[in-house]
């Protein structure tokens, strides 16, 4: 569960950073660094919100998919987990 709330982080600082380059805030072609943080960003993010994207509606500029997968990692997987908890234990017996 700790890597999935670091995880949680690099989705928040996705969210931050495009954010600030969509607004002309940071200007990551003139900067090195920013670039490459930004450039790891995305490829650790994007592949994951992809398919999200593929089942939400297109909202115009409005994209939900980081809201969803941050939902999804809070609330989704820890309830599967006491679900399959659940069904091992109780077709054990005990």
């Amino acid at each position: 569960m700790a890597l999935l709330q670091v995880y949680v982080w690099i989705i928040l600082a996705y969210c931050v950073a495009s954010m600030a380059v969509g607004f002309g805030i940071l200007d990551i072609r003139n900067n090195r660094f920013l670039m490459s943080a930004f450039a790891t960003l995305v490829r650790l993010v994007e592949p994951v919100l992809r398919p999200i994207r593929a089942i939400l509606p297109d909202m115009g500029a409005l994209d939900l998919s980081p809201l969803i997968l941050l939902l999804l990692i809070e609330y989704g997987i820890p309830y599967l987990l006491r679900m399959i908890f659940r069904l091992i234990y109780s077709s054990q017996g005990l």
